[in-house]
């Protein structure tokens, strides 16, 4: 015991760069949100009238944009900030905030939707009207209204059924109610005529009534952003403005990036963590140019994007994903059978204290993660004899990925 005692003693008091990395995170909500003040008042037009004539109106707002473009941010700020307002006039107004990644149907997402407001009313035994016919039975009851983010919504566009879409898309013609207690924010990636095109005329263009485009960051406006969490993830000075500026300039959109707000926050973080391991070994004392470079030499930018999915993912197709990563690791091969998976997927879950899904639970989970474009598999593999599944995965150092895909699984136990 003294062992361990001192082992946790020495890494918490060993030397770092950061005073606190998890503003670093792609879940974190900064208090300031940069280069959005248009977006919010667009929000803010949209849904006045749920302030100030509550019940009147179910508003609805798209959001649509690229990855890293600030929509769940401003969605969860805005909602932050919008039920702040009402609680102040005497409202009773939530705000709940559904991924579609993993409420990818309508039972699921109404259930997530009761659950985050605290309704007594019971996971099983209902169907999804009768579900959501209590839940406006007892918001109209206690008086409750909710704003409501559906986040990767283009997610629930692909895998849902016109019913389902239908249900969510026009609530209220579904369920007639004179007070309209629910209001939505639609989050999706891409483009509108991308969204137009998975679903029928009359559908789209209900959704299409309201639309806030987020459009890619410039490198100036990067450079804000950054600066503002490096102000709160690092000590005083490790950090160089050639440092911001130089990650600023990499990613902005006008000068050859993508305009990817995520990936540039998750550049800084991994160059960081670089200047943390030489930090230790004697040969920095600051993050540095170096660090960066290194950073995108070794591909983590492909690693950046598989985050931005990976934190959604339910823990045991995260143990499947890490299983993969293992598999691949240990074999040295390209690609690994679905049984090798399933023996390693088998044994973190006894390491961790959970049951083990089966196999065709776990093999929708591979099927998930193919479909996410995080893995690749093929039916047969040239010098292995028989058809099976076998699974590959991209350029992403596997060192890192499986890292990751531990802090992500252990904040997901912590959780629950």
């Amino acid at each position: 015991m003294r062992e361990i005692d001192e082992l946790i003693e020495s890494e918490i008091s060993r030397p770092s760069v950061f005073i606190d990395e998890s503003v670093l995170y792609p879940e974190y909500v900064p208090s300031n949100i940069r280069h959005r003040d248009q977006q919010f008042k667009q929000l803010a037009r949209v849904f006045k009238p749920m302030l100030i004539k509550p019940g009147s109106v179910s508003a609805k707002v798209l959001l649509i944009g690229a990855v890293g473009t600030g929509k769940t941010v401003t969605a969860m700020a805005f909602g932050r900030a919008v039920t702040t307002a009402a609680n102040k006039k005497g409202l009773s107004l939530h705000y709940a905030h559904i991924n579609c990644s993993r409420s990818n149907n309508a039972a699921s997402i109404f259930r997530d939707l009761k659950n985050q407001l605290g309704l007594p009313i019971p996971d099983r035994g209902l169907s999804v009207h009768e579900m959501i016919s209590a839940i406006l039975e007892v918001m109209e009851r206690e008086d409750l209204y909710a704003l409501v983010t559906l986040d990767e919504f283009d997610y629930f566009i692909n895998a849902s059924s016109p019913e389902d879409r239908y249900l969510v898309l026009r609530f209220y013609d579904v369920f007639k109610m004179s007070a309209k207690r629910l209001s939505f924010m639609y989050v999706v990636r891409g483009s509108p005529t991308h969204i137009l095109s998975k679903l029928d005329s009359f559908t789209g263009s209900y959704l299409m009534k309201n639309v806030v485009t987020f459009d890619p960051y410039k490198a100036s406006e990067l450079y804000d952003i950054l600066s503002d969490r490096v102000e709160l993830a690092f000590y005083p000075g490790v950090v160089g403005e050639e440092v911001i500026d130089y990650i600023a300039h990499l990613t902005g959109y006008d000068t050859g990036g993508d305009g990817n707000a995520r990936k540039a926050l998750a550049i800084l973080h991994a160059a960081g963590k670089l200047a943390d391991k030489d930090m230790i070994e004697g040969r920095a004392n600051r993050v540095t140019l170096d660090h960066v470079r290194a950073v995108v030499a070794q591909e983590y930018p492909a690693l950046i994007d598989v985050l931005d999915t990976i934190h959604y993912l339910p823990l045991h197709e995260l143990l499947v994903l890490k299983a993969i990563a293992i598999a691949l690791t240990v074999s040295e091969t390209d690609y690994v059978t679905t049984g090798e998976v399933e023996e390693i997927y088998r044994k973190l879950c006894l390491e961790l204290g959970e049951s083990p899904r089966g196999h065709t639970k776990v093999y929708m989970y591979i099927i998930d993660l193919r479909q996410r474009g995080i893995i690749m598999t093929k039916s047969s593999v040239k010098g292995k004899r028989g058809r099976s599944t076998y699974i590959g995965f991209g350029a992403v150092p596997l060192n890192v990925l499986i890292q990751r895909l531990d802090n992500v699984i252990r904040n997901k136990k912590l959780l629950r």
